[in-house]
This record gives C-alpha cells, sequence and structure tokens, in this order.
C-alpha cells in the first residue's frame, strides 16, 4: 500500500496510507503518531466525491463516531492533514485539462467550503494552493502524487512504495515514546488550596549515576493540559520529549480544574497558577533522582509571564526559559492580538475594522484575563538573577515581537548577566513553523511539529545551564 510521508525540518510527522479500488479510497493518516485519521471516500468517473466517512482518534483512545457528508456535483474532498488530498486535486485538475483550475472543496472532517487552485507548470509539475499554503508538487505521467513541498513551512512530501506502520508506532499523548528512549510516571501532587495537580513526569535512562536536573513546564493562558494542546498541536509535549531526550526530567501538569487536575479553574487567575507551580517546584525537588538545585522553570506564552514572576521570589531556581512571554503591558497585548486578527480577516471592510477592534476589546473577560491585562511583566523580569533565555516567533500575531528585548533588557539592568534572546523567522505564537501567524489557521498547518530549531535553541541552553557545578555531582 502506498504511502505519503510529512517530514518537517527533516522529522517525520504523519504518515497518510492510501489505498485505491476503482471509485473508492481508503486512507489512514497518523499526525505525530498520536492522531489518527480514517477515511474512506467514493469517487465518480470525473475525480469529483461522491460521499465520504471519517473518524477522528486519538492513540490510546477508542475510535470516535462516524463524520458521513454527501458532496456536490463539483467538488472533491481535503484534509489539511492528509497529502493524499494534494493528489486528488490533481487528478481531478487532469480531467479539466486547464492551465488553471479552480476546484470546489469540502473539508472531510468539518464541511466547511473552499476552492483549491491548482496551476500546470508542465506535464508533471504543478502548483496547488489553498489555506494560504503553496504546495509545489511533483507527479508521474498517470498523475500519481510522487512529491510535494511547502517551502515556507519547511515541509516535505514524499510517496513511498511500502512503508509498514510498524515504523511509525502509535505513541498516546502522556505515555512514554515507544522507542523508550526515556520513562513517564502519573503523578498527583497535593496542592495546600486543596486541589491536586495531575500529570507526567518524564525521566531519562541510563546517563551518568547521581540526580538528574529537571524542568517544570507551564501552559498559556487558556484552559490548558499538561501538552497545552490535543493532537496532533502539542508544544509542551514536544518540549519535555526534546529535553528528556537531553538527560533533563521533566514536570508537565493539567490546569487546575482541567483534565486529570481538580479544582475550580473559573476563579483561578495568573496568581494562582504562579501558586501551583511552586507547589510543583516544592514536590518535585522532594523527588529521588531529582536534583534539588538544577531546576528550571520553562514557560509558554502566560507561562512566559508565569517564570519570572515565580523565579523572582524563588532564588533556587536555576534557569528559566520564556517562549513567547508577554513583555509589554496587558492592554498593548489584548490591542496587538485583535488587530492582527482583524486585519488578517478578508470578510470585515478595511472601514470597518478600528470600530471591530474596540468592540473585541470591550467584550467581558474572565477573572484569569482580567489579571493577566493588569499584571506588569517587567515589574517581575527585573528581579530575575538566574539565567533566563527569551524564545519568539519571528510571526507571532499574539504578543508583539519588541516583548523578547524588553524582558531581556529590564533583566539585564537589574543586574542579571545571563540573558539570551532568540528569534525564530516564520514561527508563529503556536511556536509552529507558520509565517502566516494567525490563531485561525492554526488547525490547518501542515507543520504540526513544534519548530525543531526551536527546540534544538531551547534543549542545547537548557542542557548548558543546568550542569552541575565544578566538584559537585
Amino acid at each position: 500500500m502506498p504511502a505519503f510521508l510529512t517530514y518537517e525540518s527533516g522529522i517525520l510527522v504523519g504518515v497518510n496510507w492510501v489505498e485505491r479500488d476503482g471509485n473508492r479510497v481508503r486512507s489512514r493518516s497518523i499526525l505525530t503518531q498520536s492522531m489518527i485519521l480514517e477515511t474512506t471516500v467514493e469517487l465518480r468517473s470525473d475525480e469529483t466525491t461522491a460521499r465520504s466517512s471519517s473518524t477522528v482518534t486519538n492513540a490510546g483512545e477508542k475510535t470516535g463516531n462516524a463524520i458521513e457528508h454527501a458532496f456536490g456535483d463539483s467538488a472533491i474532498y481535503w484534509s489539511d492533514f492528509m497529502p493524499s488530498s494534494v493528489e486528488q486535486a490533481l487528478r481531478r485538475a487532469r480531467v479539466l485539462d486547464r492551465a488553471r483550475a479552480l476546484i470546489p472543496a469540502i473539508s472531510l472532517f468539518s464541511a466547511s467550503h473552499g476552492t483549491i487552485a491548482v496551476e500546470r507548470v508542465d506535464a508533471t509539475d504543478w502548483v496547488v494552493s489553498y489555506h494560504n499554503k503553496r504546495y509545489e508538487a511533483l507527479t508521474d505521467s498517470a498523475g500519481n502524487l510522487l512529491a510535494a513541498t511547502l517551502p515556507d513551512y519547511g515541509v516535505t512530501i514524499e510517496r513511498r512504495a511500502d512503508f509498514s506502520p510498524d515504523r511509525f508506532p502509535l505513541w498516546p499523548p502522556n505515555e512514554a515514546p515507544p522507542d523508550h528512549a526515556y520513562r513517564a510516571e502519573e503523578v498527583r501532587i497535593q496542592a495546600p488550596e486543596g486541589h491536586v495537580l495531575a500529570g507526567t513526569l518524564t525521566r531519562p535512562v541510563g546517563g551518568t549515576a547521581g540526580s538528574a536536573p529537571a524542568a517544570i513546564l507551564i501552559t498559556g493562558l487558556s484552559a490548558n493540559n499538561r501538552n497545552n494542546g490535543s493532537p496532533p498541536l502539542m508544544p509542551l509535549r514536544d518540549i519535555a520529549d526534546a529535553l528528556t531526550r537531553r538527560g533533563i526530567a521533566v514536570l508537565r501538569v493539567d490546569d487546575r480544574g482541567v483534565e486529570e487536575s481538580t479544582g475550580d479553574r473559573a476563579p483561578s487567575t495568573t496568581f494562582d497558577e504562579a501558586k501551583d507551580v511552586e507547589t510543583e517546584a516544592r514536590w518535585l525537588r522532594a523527588q529521588r533522582g531529582i536534583d534539588p538545585r538544577r531546576i528550571a522553570l520553562v514557560g509558554y506564552s502566560e507561562g512566559g509571564l508565569i517564570a519570572p514572576m515565580v523565579a523572582s521570589r524563588d532564588r533556587a531556581i536555576a534557569a528559566i526559559v520564556t517562549l513567547a512571554g508577554p513583555g509589554v503591558s496587558g492592554p498593548d497585548v489584548a490591542r496587538y492580538q485583535i488587530s492582527a486578527a482583524v486585519e488578517g480577516d478578508s470578510t470585515i471592510a478595511p472601514a470597518d475594522r478600528e470600530a471591530e477592534i474596540q468592540k473585541q476589546l470591550s467584550e467581558p473577560m474572565t477573572p484569569r484575563e482580567q489579571t493577566y491585562l493588569g499584571i506588569d511583566p517587567l515589574s517581575y523580569a527585573r528581579l530575575v538573577r538566574c539565567p533566563a533565555l527569551i524564545l519568539q516567533g519571528g510571526a507571532d500575531r499574539h504578543v508583539p515581537l519588541r516583548s523578547a528585548e524588553r524582558i531581556a533588557s529590564v533583566m539585564r539592568a537589574g543586574g542579571n548577566r545571563d540573558v539570551t534572546v532568540r528569534i525564530f523567522p516564520g514561527v508563529s505564537h503556536s511556536f509552529m513553523p507558520d509565517p502566516v501567524g494567525l490563531s485561525s489557521g492554526w488547525a490547518m498547518l501542515p507543520a504540526v511539529h513544534t519548530s525543531p530549531e526551536a527546540l534544538r535553541a531551547l534543549s542545547d541552553w537548557t542542557v548548558e545551564r543546568l550542569r552541575p557545578a565544578r566538584g559537585k555531582p
């Protein structure tokens, strides 16, 4: 059975097996080894789609309910996560036999509609454009997709005649990886306020004797699980994987009141999550096999504010990393986010955009959002004395890019001599390769793994800063 392999900066992130029998196509896609998409499609003789039946399942869970769709006479099926969709667009374009074909498309999983543009370069080279993405595709003389690239995302798609599923085994989101590179333990941490923080502690195996350094991962502003997302987009699992493979134990937990953690999230604020992180740090220092002198905090988005908050009070924290943490006032962050979304929405006329921005700025906020907007992030950053790494994507449309150097500048002014800033071009607030950057497009990203360049920078720096002091084990 042929398969399409999707690589992101050389890392295999997805496999799409496809079997065609006459006008019936069966497809099975696995993304980040954790999300399973299964589809049966019935085609017409002109390569349009008659009907489809699809399921979405996460590794380790029961198969989801079938999603059934009937298609109009001229439409084809599409999924941004299935390269076989690109091949089907090319098959339909060959039937239409035009230099540039506009093909109606319907999503297999949401029934959303759109139009795919297919341009023929020559007999075997094509350009397929959809959802702000431009696939440069290569086919054989029969129209079978051989390869495709998405240069702006660092993604390549390659056809393989025989790629067995055991070469891309399933990996449930909260478990140890299939290659057993490290261990994963389910943990439950009792907080003084009475709730329980449930999470995963990954521990290195082998390596040098003695206690391991460790990191605590801190989630973003919304109600988040320990991975800060569900398959296939799980940035905190990606970070935990990168660090633990380099010998650093990693703790990541579900937010208070989310999934396995107990407590009431509704009234909780940024300050409450900071208390939870302090609870996690105390618990982690008491664990056997963990060096209490070498614990780092790694915070994403709101977590990039919480990490300096905790480190400013807890001088035993060995290092912090902020990923897209705010370095401007909360109102500035809110206006920046809303302006980017409104200006990127083609359905809103330019003359109406400022009114729409003001409307959204005036909408009711949760207690957490209200508290977050009232915090001055620089007041905490200037009190951080431990080594700090400040990371941000160049295509961040949620936190202004000037945040990174503002955070670093006040840390240095406060006397911190070890502050590093890294900006990653073409990476959005999600820390995925994403030149557009708007959150409205994150569900359609072809790159589903946290930027490999950012992960390398984070893990290299953290390993170096958490090395044991000379003369100490």
